[in-house]
């Protein structure tokens, strides 16, 4: 379930040796073809890499894991907000699975490989090391306050507990550059301008698709529906706009 997966999940930087079965990376495979993507004509890769290939392909400062997946895209609008919406589902599957996850941020692809499209992120992954434990509660999270999260009514008792597991999402630094604004079955999502002293741009717009599709999770664990759309509006003191959804129930075929 996401909601004990959202729980779980950590950023695990220590990881065992042992391999993936073939059977487990076959999983893997398909797991990444059944990732829901934020905008239906975004292309997305994901690129499974063992650890002594990986040099070869990225370069930069990456938690040493036996796995990684490179993450790229045909850049569009919203290239990096999408990549983070599917990775972050990708995260909590393998979290399910007991298999540990780690956004490697410091890292850039070479200038030659077989890369498709436009580099976003890498994720290291593999079995925690016995030193290693998920998450056991929220308590353990180290994440400002539900309230900080939110602007304009910050009481609605339906879309709460879907702000409140975007909360729980990972970001950058521990940035957390989410915000929304709840109104009725509506949200807005805006992400907080970067600061001038990191150079957090493409990590944050990754961020805030992690961050979405966290929403997204819960209300399909619920049953709902999330549309997406964009809106005309009025812009915010140190808030750059992003998309807005409505909740909805599922609609079935008849």
């Amino acid at each position: 379930m996401f909601t004990q997966a959202a729980i779980k999940r950590k950023s695990v930087r220590s990881y065992s040796s042992q391999k993936f079965s073939d059977e487990t990376k076959l999983e893997i495979a398909q797991a990444i073809k059944e990732l829901t993507p934020l905008y239906d004509d975004a292309v997305t890769n994901f690129k499974l890499v063992p650890e002594n290939l990986i040099h070869g392909e990225v370069k930069g400062r990456a938690v040493k894991a036996p796995y990684y997946i490179i993450i790229s895209a045909d850049k569009a609008d919203g290239y990096l907000e999408n990549a983070g919406y599917m990775a972050e589902q990708l995260v909590i599957w393998l979290t399910e699975k007991g298999i540990g996850s780690c956004y490697c941020g410091m890292v850039k692809p070479r200038e030659v490989n077989d890369i498709e499209g436009e580099y976003c992120i890498t994720l290291a992954l593999g079995y925690p090391a016995e030193k290693e434990s998920f998450r056991q509660s929220e308590e353990e999270f180290k994440r400002k306050s539900l309230e900080d999260y939110l602007i304009g009514d910050k009481e609605n008792d339906f879309l709460e507990p879907f702000i409140r597991y975007a909360r729980l999402a990972p970001s950058a630094v521990n940035k957390q550059p989410a915000v929304y604004e709840m109104n009725g079955a509506g949200i807005v999502a805006y992400r907080r301008k970067p600061g001038k002293i990191l150079n957090l741009e493409k990590m944050q717009r990754i961020d805030m698709g992690i961050s979405l599709s966290h929403i997204f999770m819960y209300a399909k664990e619920n049953g709902l529906h999330v549309d997406y759309y964009k809106d005309n509006v009025t812009p915010k003191d140190k808030l750059i706009y992003f998309i807005s959804l409505n909740i909805m129930e599922e609609i079935e075929d008849e």
